[in-house]
């Protein structure tokens, strides 16, 4: 069973919003349809404008989006002047940093930060006794992609 959760930010009117977010959460049980649920959904609807995953899982992220972004990284580093094995302890430091800043599941959760959206699934799994996963999601920005 799937339930598909919108949120719309910076909204002047109802069904008007500068920014959208969508995600389908997936609940093994049809039972586990509940107040919790709808109330986490929209929670994780809202984390998803606010915090801009590029990302569901860590498996998603593209080869070639990591060795950009370790490219990037190594340049940065190399700036520094430091050994060559600082320069990699570097990198894959930040790397693991970028991970958690465009996964969805990795990121802190903009709700409480002290958890993150891996945290919060397992959490309301419990709560309403089935396992349940975010199936996809989709954020939009107005003018999201026109070149000026």
């Amino acid at each position: 069973m799937a339930l598909f959760l919108p949120n719309l930010h910076t909204c002047p009117r109802p069904g008007l919003g500068r920014i959208a977010g969508v995600l389908s959460l997936e609940a093994e049980d049809q039972l586990s349809l509940s107040d919790a649920l709808q109330r986490v959904g929209s929670e994780l609807a809202m984390h998803v404008v606010a915090a801009k995953p590029l990302f569901l899982t860590r498996e998603l992220v593209s080869s070639e989006a990591m060795e950009s972004e370790r490219e990037i990284l190594r340049s940065q580093a190399e700036s520094t002047g430091k050994s060559q094995l600082a320069i990699e302890k570097m990198v894959e430091g930040r790397l693991k940093k970028y991970v958690e800043e465009v996964v969805l599941m990795e990121q802190k959760f903009v709700v409480n930060d002290s958890i993150n959206v891996k945290t919060v699934l397992n959490n309301l799994s419990k709560e309403v006794g089935s396992s349940v996963k975010i199936g996809s999601f989709f954020r939009m920005e107005v003018g999201e992609g026109i070149q000026r």
